[in-house]
């Protein structure tokens, strides 16, 4: 029986601004292209963070987020 998970060789905690809707948005955008865990509020709304591992390098999860970055104050951390 093959495994279907999958391994990615990236993780990053991205930080942003905004409510419970903004976070899911910002989620919505870079699953496709891995796996979201973690959210919390940092410290308490509203500024969040979650974990994010993919295999997308830096400048790719920046273009797959878009304009999102500038709206809600994203900050991306190794």
């Amino acid at each position: 029986m093959a495994s279907s998970e999958t391994s990615y060789s990236r993780s990053y905690i991205l930080r942003g601004e905004g409510d419970i809707a903004a976070a899911a948005a910002v989620q919505a955008q870079v699953r496709e292209h891995g796996l979201v865990s973690y959210f919390r509020w940092d410290p308490r709304p509203p500024k969040w963070r979650f974990f994010y591992e993919t295999n997308f390098s830096r400048a790719q999860v920046e273009q797959a987020l878009g304009s999102l970055l500038v709206r809600f104050k994203i900050l991306i951390e190794d």
